[in-house]
């Protein structure tokens, strides 16, 4: 049953690439016009996932992403892998139309030096189809039960620096980081530092 509605997506740091494996909630979405969906990508990024959510989650979901990594980070090596992200987000179906999906990012599996190696996104249909404010973020613990709700509305209402302004609308146009970094003439270390800043403090 997993394996028919949940579209799964692994990236591995180490080869900056990304594996795409789904089942027919993959067709549903307009990724693959088959039963099931096994691909590489030459990408840490999920473009292919991520060129259809709704630029207003897409932003939200990155920050939350950075803001995750960030929480994680001073964590022991076992207690990373306890933590996931989660959200409902925006994306477009074959039709175009924008249906709810629950997403969830967590760490798999570290390097021998500790650095974050194997992380695995997660994404299906949501029951809850009603449109909310914002994508619900949030950093939970399956295994003591912690729940940390974030809220981006901070970082929508306070003022942006231009450099700031330009990442998050070329963002927002679906570019991913190397792209970003490129058009602007910046490393990508600025541009995933600029993400880091303009994410809500805890």
């Amino acid at each position: 049953e997993m394996q028919r509605s949940l579209v799964g997506s692994e990236m591995c740091i180490r080869d900056s690439s990304s594996y795409i494996f789904a089942g027919s909630f993959a067709a549903l979405l307009g990724i693959t016009d088959k039963t099931s969906l096994y691909l590489k990508l030459n990408s840490s990024d999920e473009d292919l996932i991520y060129n259809r959510l709704h630029p207003e989650d897409l932003v939200e979901k990155r920050m939350l992403e950075y803001e995750f990594f960030k929480f994680v980070h001073p964590l022991s090596l076992p207690d990373k892998l306890n933590y996931k992200a989660t959200c409902r987000i925006r994306i477009k179906d074959k039709s175009g139309r924008y249906v709810f999906v629950n997403n969830s990012t967590q760490i798999l599996q570290p390097s021998p030096a500790g650095k974050i190696w194997l992380i695995l996104c997660c994404y299906d249909l949501s029951p809850d189809q009603t449109l909310g404010e914002g994508i619900a973020p949030g950093i939970v613990n399956n295994c003591s039960g912690e729940i940390v709700s974030l809220s981006f509305s901070n970082k929508r209402n306070r003022l942006l620096t231009a450099r700031e302004k330009e990442i998050l609308m070329l963002i927002q146009e679906g570019k991913l980081s190397k792209q970003i970094a490129d058009i602007l003439e910046i490393s990508i270390h600025t541009v995933n530092s600029c993400l880091l800043y303009t994410s809500p403090s805890p």
